[in-house]
């Protein structure tokens, strides 16, 4: 690889060199901005473990927990049939 490259740059003509100005510079941006992609691909994957670790456990801790004792209030909800439409049989 590297002889092909010693190559490529000899192809170029002298009063072209010029054009090499910026080579090296551009390449190791390129090499910089691939690292800073797979890192951030890396936190992507971090993220989305931490959120399904938490959102098992909560879960889990979530059917362990106590069901709480029917409240009083639920006289106030749809389904307690206290509705007016209730009455008239208007389906909805």
């Amino acid at each position: 690889m590297i002889d092909d490259m010693d190559r490529l740059i000899g192809m170029v003509a002298p009063d072209d060199t010029a054009l090499l100005a910026g080579v090296e510079d551009a390449v190791w941006a390129r090499v910089s901005e691939r690292k800073d992609r797979a890192r951030l691909g890396h936190v992507r994957v971090a993220a989305v473990a931490l959120a399904l670790v938490v959102g098992v456990t909560n879960g889990g801790l979530m059917l362990l927990a106590p069901r709480p004792e029917p409240s009083e209030m639920r006289i106030f909800t749809v389904s307690a049939g206290l509705s007016p439409l209730t009455t008239l049989d208007v389906q909805g």
